[in-house]
């Protein structure tokens, strides 16, 4: 069953948890785990993007952005030779590489089930974090293991 985290930040704003989601997918590299973003919009998708190439200046973490127009318009045995060990998207949804998803979303995607394990990130602003807590009360209606980590 999938296992799921929730990062609490007392800072706010978007770019806190693009922070967060940095240091989360930089970890997970580390295990070898495949990473798929989940993010609200094609905006945000470009500003973890930009965070994956610049947060480091000695290295990179290897990603791309995915969206629903190529899941729709590859075929199953094309699709997996675009798939990076990381994608970003807002609007795709991953069939395989399903580790570890990183939900910077106000809400729960719908096929996070699909992966052995969930960070969802908040932060103190008030529609983010009530948004969370429903997702909290979401999952824990459901049945999931959750853990709730402050940061």
């Amino acid at each position: 069953m999938t296992h799921i985290n929730f990062y609490v930040s007392k800072e706010e704003g978007l770019q806190n948890r693009l922070a967060i989601a940095y240091r989360l997918t930089n970890l997970a590299l580390k295990k070898n785990l495949a990473v798929h973003i989940h993010t609200d919009s094609e905006s945000t998708s470009k500003l973890i993007d930009d965070k994956l190439w610049i947060a480091d200046k000695t290295s990179f973490i290897p990603h791309i952005i995915v969206s629903a127009d190529l899941q729709h318009n590859e075929s199953p045995d094309n699709h997996t030779k675009f798939i990076e060990k990381i994608t970003i998207s807002h609007d795709f949804e991953p069939m395989s590489n399903c580790d570890y998803l990183i939900n910077i979303s106000n809400h729960h995607p719908d096929f996070f089930s699909r992966f052995s394990k969930v960070a969802e990130i908040i932060d103190t602003n008030e529609k983010i974090l009530v948004a969370g807590r429903k997702r909290y009360a979401f999952y824990r209606d459901r049945g999931y293991t959750l853990e709730y980590h402050q940061l």
